[in-house]
């Protein structure tokens, strides 16, 4: 018995094709698979499977589903996608999130006494990619190559504030031929705590850094934002010609209420003016919330958002005027956002170009069973994103089921690659 992968050591963010030969006719083989990540020593992630061998005695997970075990459909990545925490907490593994070093994956294979294993490497960044950590004048990390042709890549990272949950994405998306600036704007140290009243202008020296640097000025500039910082990216693109490309993942038409549970302020400042917002209710808010810890049910924030909307008179103040953007546009929504009714959302922004002739692109792609799921596909298995314990009895649900936002991670990045079409 033999366990075959096409490439034991690959980018972190690649489809593997797994397969197992020399299994007796009929056999009956369970596979299991563990993970660990460099940066989380105690975490360990592990899932497993049981098949029936075809005819020839092989197993090939692209075409044939388990009998029984972690995932239902063929799949060549199933075991991956579908991992639990076996050791650890969501909070150890998210604690100080890195591009260093590897992901190692350990496959084993069970056929009555025999036994087979093989260890996969899934590397977080291709060797050409360096690395600039930046304190002043914003907090940032840009990764790069010596490559002249690479194009340049904004990314903002949403509501979670650390920078360090943005690296890996940075880092292999550096690797696929760009390079790759990522900034906090908040939540680190000599930045707000709070994304409430962030200035505008902390994002001018951003841009004067890039029109600077060797590898990034006189290029056009791309944006990659997601969710909170969908809304700031598209705020961004609709003032700055400079940027040519957006993808937006579940972003927002509006600008909303900064993220506080203590006061009611707008995300953003210009001047030392707030910029017009929708006002969310923290009545709504709270009694949600008793709601889904009375019934023992998951919480989520879209019905506190969509409450905010219809409750609001100064929708079109707060309205991102995204017709402004001289820049293609590529959304992505799940339709079971819990976070935020990101689709609706997109929906208004595609109908704002459309009413203005907007003579860029623009296109949505909206995912029928997804949540809120958007990062690199095969980093953080969405069995531990689906809900996420934040007190006795109360779970936050960032909505969708586990194979609609496999899915929806796995084919947004790969069109968000199609889309920024880089040059190597």
């Amino acid at each position: 018995m033999e366990i075959h992968v096409d490439k034991p050591v690959s980018m972190a963010d690649s489809k593997l094709e797994i397969f197992v030969s020399g299994l007796p006719p009929k056999g009956r083989l369970k596979l299991q698979a563990t993970m660990s990540v460099p940066w989380a020593k105690s975490v360990e992630f592990g899932s497993e499977a049981e098949f029936t061998a075809d005819e020839n005695g092989t197993v090939d997970l692209s075409k044939q589903a388990p009998a029984s075990g972690d995932y239902q459909e063929a799949s060549s990545m199933g075991l991956i996608t579908s991992m639990r925490f076996v050791s650890g907490t969501l909070s150890e593994f998210a604690e100080n999130i890195s591009a260093d070093g590897s992901i190692i994956i350990d496959l084993r294979a069970e056929c009555g006494p025999a036994t087979a294993e093989v260890q996969i490497k899934r590397l977080l960044s291709s060797p050409d990619v360096k690395t600039e950590r930046i304190t002043e004048p914003f907090v940032g990390a840009f990764y790069y190559s010596e490559n002249p042709g690479n194009k340049t890549v904004l990314l903002l990272g949403g509501s979670g504030g650390k920078l360090c949950v943005n690296l890996p994405m940075a880092s292999l998306l550096a690797s696929h031929g760009f390079n790759v600036l990522t900034i906090a704007y908040f939540s680190e140290p000599g930045l707000p705590k709070e994304l409430v009243n962030i200035p505008l202008e902390y994002f001018d020296a951003v841009f004067d850094w890039l029109a600077a640097n060797p590898y990034t000025k006189g290029k056009d500039l791309y944006l990659h934002c997601t969710s909170k910082g969908g809304e700031l990216g598209l705020l961004l693109a609709s003032q700055r010609p400079v940027i040519k490309k957006v993808a937006a993942f579940a972003p927002h038409a509006y600008c909303f209420q900064g993220v506080s549970f203590t006061k009611h302020a707008s995300s953003w400042t210009r001047k030392n003016r707030e910029l017009p917002y929708i006002r969310l209710q923290f009545r709504t808010l709270y009694a949600d919330m008793l709601g889904c810890f009375i019934r023992n049910k998951p919480f989520g924030y879209t019905h506190t958002h969509v409450m905010g909307l219809k409750r609001a008179h100064n929708k079109d103040e707060a309205r991102i005027r995204v017709e402004g953007a001289k820049a293609d546009f590529l959304l992505f929504s799940g339709k079971q956002c819990n976070m935020w009714n990101a689709y609706d959302g997109c929906v208004a922004i595609m109908g704002a170009l459309d009413q203005v002739g907007y003579t860029y692109g623009f296109e949505h792609i909206a995912y029928e069973d997804a949540g809120e799921p958007f990062y690199v596909p095969y980093i953080i298995p969405e069995s531990i994103r689906l809900s996420v314990k934040i007190a006795p009895r109360l779970s936050l649900a960032m909505g969708g089921t586990l194979q609609g936002n496999t899915e929806a991670v796995i084919d947004s990045w790969e069109r968000m690659l199609e889309f920024f079409e880089p040059d190597i």
